[in-house]
C-alpha cells in the first residue's frame, strides 16, 4: 500500500475509534513500530488533532467535534463501487431507486478521465442478469417484494416481529436473517408461536409489525438450537464436490473442512422425507455434486430414490 493511501486509510481508521495505540496501527496495517510512529506524526501534521495519554492503557485519542476532509475516491475505488452497482442490477435488492442516485453521485465526484473510464467499464462488462440489448435496463422482476424494504427497516429496530401470512394466519417470530437466492428472498426465523425453526419466502408475508417486548438473545439462541432438527444426512466431499458446493448450495448450508488445505469437508443437513419437492431438489443437488462424494449417513428411503434416479438416467 502506498504511503499516501495508507495514511488516508489510517486517518479514517483513527477517526472511527475513541482511542488507539501504536500496536493497534501496527497490527491493523502490518507496519513496523517506527513506521506507525512516523505515520502518526504525519497525520498530526495534516491537521488531525490527536491527544496522547501515558501509562499502561495509554495511547492516542481524537479530539471530538473535529471533521476529516471530504471523502475522495481514487480511480480504482470508483471502479470497484461502480462495478458493484452494475453487478446488482436485476437482483431484487432493496433500496433500488437509491442505487441509481448513488451511481449518479459517483459520476458527479469523478474527474472527466475517471468518468470516461467508468462509462467504458459499463460498456465492457456483462453479468448473468444483464440485458444484452440494453445494459442499463432494469427488468420488471428487479423490483422484488414490496415488503422487502419494510421488513429490513423494521428488523433494524427489533427482530421481534408479528407477521401475517397471505393465508391470514398470524405468527410471532424472532427473525434470524433475510436470505436472497435464485432471485427470491426468504425469511429465516424462529416461530415463537409454533416453537419451530423455519424459513419461508418473503412473498408469503402479508403484513409485518414490530413487537415492543425485548427478547433475551441468549434464551433465543438456546431455543433455536433446541428446535433445530438433528441432521439426517452426512456426506464427505472431495475437491470437486466442494467446488460444486461453492457454486450452489442452500443459504443455511455450510461445510466443516477436514484439512487445512480445504480439500475435504463434512456436510450435514436435515431433510424431511415427506416433503416431496424438497426431496426432489435434494436429489438433483446431490447428483450435481458429482462422484466425489462419500456417503456417511443417508436414509435408506432417500438412497433408494437416488438409485432409482440414476437407473432412470441410464435408460
Amino acid at each position: 500500500m502506498k504511503k499516501t493511501t495508507r495514511i488516508n486509510t489510517e486517518m479514517r481508521y483513527i477517526n472511527n475509534r475513541q482511542q488507539f495505540t501504536i500496536p493497534d496501527l501496527m497490527a491493523e496495517f502490518e507496519i513496523s513500530r517506527s513506521t506507525a510512529g512516523r505515520d502518526v506524526a504525519a497525520i498530526q501534521e495534516l491537521g488531525m488533532p490527536l491527544v496522547s495519554t501515558v501509562g499502561p492503557d495509554g495511547g492516542f485519542s481524537v479530539m471530538r467535534n473535529q471533521l476529516l476532509p471530504a471523502v475522495q475516491f481514487n480511480t480504482d475505488e470508483l471502479k470497484a463501487l461502480f462495478v458493484s452497482f452494475m453487478a446488482t442490477t436485476n437482483q431484487q435488492l432493496p433500496f433500488l431507486q437509491n442505487r441509481q442516485t448513488l451511481t449518479e453521485k459517483l459520476l458527479a465526484i469523478a474527474s472527466q478521465t475517471q468518468q470516461d473510464s467508468l462509462i467504458a467499464l459499463q460498456q465492457l462488462l456483462r453479468f448473468e442478469q444483464t440485458n444484452p440489448r440494453n445494459t442499463q435496463l432494469l427488468e420488471l422482476t428487479d423490483t422484488g417484494s414490496p415488503l422487502l424494504r419494510q421488513v429490513i427497516t423494521t428488523s433494524l429496530q427489533t427482530r421481534h416481529l408479528q407477521l401475517t401470512w397471505q393465508n391470514g394466519v398470524t405468527d410471532e417470530i424472532y427473525l434470524q436473517y433475510l436470505g436472497h437466492q435464485q432471485a427470491s428472498w426468504r425469511l429465516f426465523f424462529y416461530s415463537l408461536t409454533k416453537q419451530q425453526v423455519k424459513n419461508l419466502p418473503l412473498d408469503q408475508v402479508k403484513t409485518i409489525a414490530p413487537i415492543a417486548t425485548d427478547l433475551d438473545l441468549t434464551s433465543m439462541e438456546t431455543k433455536i438450537k433446541q428446535a433445530t432438527p438433528t441432521p439426517t444426512i452426512t456426506l464427505k466431499l472431495g475437491p470437486h464436490a466442494i467446488a460444486q458446493f461453492n457454486r450452489y448450495h442452500q443459504l443455511a448450508d455450510q461445510l466443516e473442512y477436514l484439512d487445512p488445505f480445504e480439500q475435504s469437508a463434512r456436510y450435514e443437513t436435515y431433510l424431511d422425507l415427506n416433503d416431496q419437492p424438497a426431496v426432489a431438489n435434494f436429489i438433483d443437488w446431490f447428483l450435481f455434486l458429482g462422484t466425489d462424494v462419500q456417503v456417511l449417513k443417508l436414509p435408506s428411503r432417500l438412497n433408494n430414490q437416488i438409485q432409482q434416479r440414476l437407473r432412470d438416467g441410464l435408460n
